[in-house]
């Protein structure tokens, strides 16, 4: 990625909370602040992308390729390093703004037969973002809407960096993880102990984190050091898991949620039983939503 990324951006304020969207890079959040607090941020080189939305699939595809309703898909490759596709098309894709209030903005982006031809994906879609931002918190609404002639699979997600500084700490609670080989894609599940918390109450950084969580059990919720605010992530029933990407003395940490898990187009059973990993199918006309929101809190231990 580049910092040469058109600077078209839009913005929100409400209060001390500050949202800036760069609209024609990938519909992606450049940054998100309450007062002089940094709460989203992307990393270095990659400055537009402190949050972006993956549609019309979640993270990985084994080498792009995978079978559906009798037919092979090859998709186009869409990141150098990878030799799987990553994160759908629209996080590389302009998105136009539909509607912007003093509150609210609106995106949209149509995934047209040309870009279908372009990216190997065969089917036509629409996807919209709204972002809403209040006092306290910012929610982002993401949808996905098949406009081809046929059935597609579907699934959608958001990909939020956060910054994480030494004494940044991460809460949470899951049942399970789905363990990854080697190149990030799911091998195997089981189940979580020690009251399911990835970070067992360490720092975010002192351990490479970067797997898939299943049957989240409570928000997760980031604390950081000397900073008057922490951040409570919630999301909605149709994005059930999360990926936690956290590499050692990386200095940021991604809370991802999901609506499936990766690579399911290529599993012929849902892992380890769990049927909500399963991506969904929609039919003409059909649309997939979910909304995530990120609240912000008094840190009392400041």
């Amino acid at each position: 990625m580049s910092e040469s990324f058109a600077r078209a951006t839009q913005t929100l304020l409400v209060g001390d909370m500050h949202l800036e969207v760069a609209s024609e890079n990938g519909g992606s959040i450049v940054s998100l602040h309450r007062g002089d607090q940094i709460l989203m941020q992307g990393r270095p080189g990659e400055a537009h992308l402190a949050c972006f939305p993956m549609v019309p699939y979640c993270n990985r595809i084994a080498r792009g390729h995978f079978a559906f309703q009798g037919r092979n898909i090859a998709l186009t490759p869409n990141f150098p390093s990878e030799v799987n596709t990553i994160h759908g098309m629209g996080w590389q894709a302009p998105w136009q703004v539909i509607n912007k209030t003093v509150d609210a903005l609106h995106l949209g982006y149509d995934h047209d037969a040309a870009a279908s031809a372009a990216s190997g994906w065969p089917w036509t879609f629409r996807a919209t973002q709204t972002f809403k931002l209040t006092e306290d918190e910012l929610a982002i609404h993401l949808q996905v809407t098949n406009t081809s002639t046929q059935p597609m699979p579907a699934g959608l997600g958001l990909h939020p960096f956060f910054p994480a500084p030494e004494q940044t700490f991460l809460t949470s609670q899951f049942s399970h993880t789905l363990q990854v080989d080697d190149h990030w894609i799911p091998t195997h599940q089981r189940p979580l102990r020690a009251k399911g918390d990835p970070f067992k109450g360490l720092p975010v950084g002192g351990q490479d984190i970067d797997n898939i969580f299943l049957g989240r059990r409570v928000a997760p919720t980031l604390q950081w050091h000397n900073q008057p605010w922490k951040l409570r992530l919630t999301a909605s029933n149709s994005l059930p898991h999360t990926v936690i990407y956290a590499p050692q003395a990386g200095g940021f940490v991604c809370v991802e949620p999901i609506s499936h898990v990766p690579n399911i187009l290529n599993a012929s059973t849902s892992i380890g039983g769990f049927n909500t990993a399963q991506m969904c199918v929609l039919g003409i006309g059909e649309s997939l939503s979910g909304s995530a929101g990120f609240v912000t809190l008094r840190n009392d231990s400041v």
